[in-house]
């Protein structure tokens, strides 16, 4: 989950925070993504399967996309699927992973026969 730090009120005059609310999921505060927009798989990494998220109001700014990792999205599964219904060949879901596996099983199942 993301681990996300408030900022201390600022005592600047004139100074408006222009970074949107977080959303409070069960005790945490939560950036809200707008969309996915790509997927990958990083091998080097403990948990290998990531997502380019558009986060919501942070357009023009170095927030504005961010690779998440999946297990950071399990508030966004409408998002995860849309994103798969529209990218079936993307990696991700883990039904893709069986699915690749059982074709990669019977190919080499037929070729021992």
């Amino acid at each position: 989950m993301l681990q996300l730090k408030l900022v201390p009120f600022s005592n600047i005059t004139n100074y408006v925070n222009s970074s949107p609310p977080l959303l409070e999921i069960d005790s945490n505060l939560e950036f809200k993504i707008a969309q996915i927009l790509d997927s990958k798989l990083n091998q080097q990494r403990r948990e290998p399967l990531l997502y380019l998220v558009q986060l919501l109001g942070y357009k023009g700014t170095s927030k504005e996309y961010s690779w998440t990792l999946a297990t950071d999205l399990e508030n966004a599964t409408r998002l995860v699927s849309e994103f798969h219904s529209l990218y079936p060949e993307k990696p991700g879901l883990l039904t893709n992973y069986y699915s690749l596996t059982s074709k990669l099983y019977t190919c080499l199942k037929r070729g021992k026969e």
